[in-house]
């Protein structure tokens, strides 16, 4: 059975298989959960660097809803690996990066500004 590439924790559920290399990257590093947060007109840290594994946390602290989907780098929306979804003052999306690279992300209603950048290594 295959797993996305990547697991939006806000409305999917997903669960890794038990391999031998998932074993070996647990024993090696336990997952973190990084916090990036987006108000008006930001994403702070606009770039962050991570392990496979590892969890981040989009949280709204801005007054107007915003979103997070993941983009090309010229800002073309995908929206395969990051769902957008509106968020509220308050509110969050969590998301599991499962293979290293480097994944772009946007904000949906304000593309032009307010972008930003995961760096997923092993």
């Amino acid at each position: 059975m295959r797993i996305p590439l990547f697991l939006a924790a806000a409305g999917l559920v997903g669960i890794a298989p038990a391999t031998a290399s998932h074993r070996q990257l647990t024993a090696a590093h336990a997952a973190s959960t990084h916090t990036v947060r987006m108000g008006e007109y930001f994403y702070r840290p606009k770039a962050l660097t991570i392990h496979v594994g590892d969890r981040v946390r989009f949280l709204n602290v801005g007054k107007i809803e915003h979103t997070v989907a993941d983009s090309t780098k010229n800002g073309r929306i995908l929206s395969r690996l990051i769902k957008p979804r509106p968020l509220k003052h308050g509110k969050s999306q969590t998301v599991t990066f499962t293979r290293p690279g480097r994944v772009y992300y946007r904000c949906t209603f304000h593309p032009k500004l307010m972008h930003g950048v995961v760096r997923v290594r092993r």
